[in-house]
């Protein structure tokens, strides 16, 4: 298994690139593996062993280094709707594969609309727009052969040899134990020549004000990672950088939730191949009906209602879970290689803020657990009341 290790950052204040030459980040790799040998790593992946990535994770080797600036003059109370700039058709020098940023910029409008803010077709009815810059380059150096010399311990030893002894009251069989202690011995270790790398996936999102097309917020994020498809590495980027960082709408917590039925799961929308985009369970409340339906975290949601929600946006999965108290729902949840159906009956907001206490959530390391105060205090202390309307 290998592990995350954690390392400066990747790019400077202003989110341009500072790579790590390959030979550094595979020293500071392997200082790291001295530090944990003995212990059960499990950094970024739960559980040990062969491990299977969870959808929304990619296997790193840094922390991501996340940048955020927003304009001083820009007034977010202001903006509501927003939508998407595709930069390939701008610029056909940047040579941008259309399809690829057609995809990343689905997962940008997914992150808006969780923060409430509504996406719109043309540019003359958004309030802002957005674009996003990104690279997935590789870096690989040749480690040269190296030899080194570590204690190799030797395991002590007793032996028991049987004799034979005569005295003046005859002959008699005995036994003579030695006992030779564990001691230490030099070993030399010589480790062939390789090549070693990383990628390096880069996104920068940028948000213009309609009206005058000014730079009102800009935001990247760069980390080391094995994953090859960078389509991937947004889907663990991306909300990372604008769910932390990009202004909530003035209206975040209430939209498309006009009626008083929650379910009690949260989601968002990951891709595991590239290509085909499904909500994601990152959120279940204890005690509410999605846990005691079976749901758990990780779960991918492939129908609701009968209807696929492959390649859906947020607004119109949210838009299925939009019930009063008493109405259900039918999902379809894959997990692993297994499929299986969930009955789910909507219960009160009211109901639910006397009752759930503990939401169990996706982690940048696995599952993880928060309660009610935790969730407050991290997402700027919103009202318990409006902390129901975040999760279906």
């Amino acid at each position: 298994m290998r592990s995350q290790a954690f390392y400066p950052p990747l790019a400077d204040k202003y989110g341009r690139c500072q790579l790590l030459s390959v030979s550094a980040v595979y020293e500071m790799e392997a200082n790291m593996k001295k530090k944990f040998v003995s212990l059960v790593l499990a950094l970024f992946l739960t559980g040990c062993g062969e491990q299977t990535l969870k959808p929304g994770m990619i296997l790193m080797y840094t922390t991501p280094d996340i940048k955020s600036e927003k304009d001083p003059d820009a007034d977010f109370g202001k903006y509501e709707s927003f939508g998407v700039c595709p930069i390939a058709e701008l610029d056909k020098e940047l040579h941008i594969n259309p399809i690829v940023e057609k995809q990343l910029l689905f997962l940008v409008r997914n992150e808006l609309e969780l923060l409430g803010y509504n996406y719109v077709n043309t540019m003359e009815e958004a309030d802002f727009y957005v674009g996003v810059v990104f690279a997935n380059e590789y870096k690989s150096e040749y480690i040269p052969p190296s030899t080194g010399t570590i204690p190799w311990y030797v395991p002590g030893q007793t032996q028991t040899t049987y004799m034979n002894l005569y005295g003046s009251t005859g002959s008699h069989w005995g036994t003579a134990t030695t006992t030779t202690p564990g001691y230490y011995v030099p070993m030399t270790i010589t480790r062939s020549g390789r090549y070693v790398g990383s990628y390096y996936p880069y996104f920068n999102v940028l948000a213009f004000d309609k009206a005058s097309r000014k730079l009102v917020w800009s935001g990247s994020a760069i980390v080391a990672a094995e994953e090859s498809d960078i389509r991937r590495s947004a889907s663990a980027l991306l909300p990372g950088l604008l769910l932390g960082n990009f202004p909530k709408s003035s209206g975040w917590s209430k939209r498309n939730d006009s009626k008083n039925g929650v379910f009690g799961c949260g989601f968002l929308i990951f891709t595991m191949d590239g290509n085909n985009f499904y909500p994601v369970i990152t959120g279940v409340w204890d005690k509410s009906p999605a846990s005691r339906g079976g749901l758990r975290v990780y779960d991918i949601i492939t129908q609701i209602d009968g209807q696929s929600t492959l390649n859906l946006p947020r607004s119109k999965v949210r838009a299925f879970f939009d019930k009063s108290q008493g109405d259900s729902l039918i999902l379809t949840a894959c997990r692993g290689d297994k499929s299986f159906e969930v009955s789910l009956v909507a219960e009160a907001e009211t109901e639910a803020q006397l009752k759930w206490e503990k939401l169990k959530g996706a982690g940048p390391k696995g599952e993880i657990t928060m309660t009610v105060k935790q969730m407050q205090e991290g997402l700027g202390n919103i009202a318990k009341d409006e902390i129901f309307r975040i999760v279906p």
